[in-house]
């Protein structure tokens, strides 16, 4: 059990660590998109086409704000990429500025007093160089596409899977080890001993002489001494114990009773010892010696 345990626990761990291979192909799939997206925005202000790239840049830009991207590259190890990538973003926003405010063909002066299309493409080179496996696509730019990290997500649901079925596993041990004790619990607590144990049993107002002719913890086989009808509660009196049953069975000589509190192991056993079931050998030989002549 605490193997499968420690099993368990070991893939849940496995499962924890894959996480930071996916958050950074995440943000290698952002830098690549903000490098289309600057490209495509460097295309416009040189050609005058492909007015929409503008709204894709203004769009990264605002879902991606400097301190928590570069928090994001800090905590991923991709640091060597955060000067340029600050760099690309202030220029980029003055441009949209300059586009905004005097026009395409100042913004497009500005962009190559800047030096913006050769940063562009240094970071381009920067972003592709990333320790993340990608697929480079034609186009304004490049495009990483995260393999890494649709293999992650495989490697994920695979350690996923391996943890369920682990889990099932253990939880399925768990409820046939637990069944198994109360099983064994059942079996102790019902076995039945034979026994010879003098007893007298009350029912209703009649008080009647028996014997024990077996004995567990839960109940008692009793034989009375006289044939009489049993039904619903008694109370047993035998070894000293007042114990008050229910009548669960009767034949012709026996009648069978479980006890409303469990009786106890010790004292069970104490009767036994000192009430000890008879065999036949020993009772034919009593039977066949008179009285007086044993020895």
């Amino acid at each position: 059990m605490r193997q499968w345990l420690a099993i368990s626990a070991f893939l849940m761990a496995a499962g924890l660590f894959s996480g930071p291979v996916s958050a950074s192909c995440a943000v290698h799939q952002d830098l690549s998109n903000l490098h289309r997206a600057s490209k495509g925005f460097l295309t416009y202000l040189s050609t005058g086409q492909g007015a929409y790239h503008v709204q894709q840049l203004q769009s990264w830009l605002r879902s991606h704000q400097p301190q928590p991207l570069r928090q994001r590259m800090r905590a991923v190890g991709i640091q060597s990429v955060e000067a340029g990538t600050l760099q690309l973003l202030q220029q980029q926003k003055a441009l949209l500025q300059i586009l905004s405010s005097q026009g395409r063909t100042a913004a497009m002066e500005s962009a190559r007093h800047m030096g913006v299309h050769d940063l562009a493409q240094e970071f381009g080179i920067q972003v592709e160089a990333l320790p993340c496996d990608r697929v480079k696509e034609t186009g304004n730019g490049s495009k990483l596409v995260a393999v890494a990290a649709d293999d992650a997500r495989q490697r994920q649901q695979m350690i996923n899977a391996a943890i369920a079925w682990i889990s099932f596993l253990v939880l399925g041990g768990s409820i046939l080890y637990f069944l198994d004790r109360i099983g064994i619990r059942r079996i102790r607590r019902t076995k039945r001993y034979p026994c010879a144990v003098p007893c007298t049993f009350q029912a209703g107002p009649k008080t009647v002489q028996a014997q024990l002719v077996d004995l567990s913890r839960a109940g008692a086989k009793v034989r009375p001494d006289v044939h009489c009808e049993v039904s619903g509660r008694v109370t047993l009196s035998f070894g000293g114990y007042t114990v008050p049953a229910q009548v669960r069975w009767q034949t012709a000589d026996y009648f069978g009773v479980s006890f409303s509190k469990d009786f106890n192991f010790l004292q069970l056993h104490r009767l036994l010892e000192a009430f000890p079931m008879e065999d036949d050998e020993t009772r034919q030989s009593t039977a066949r010696v008179p009285p007086g002549l044993g020895v």
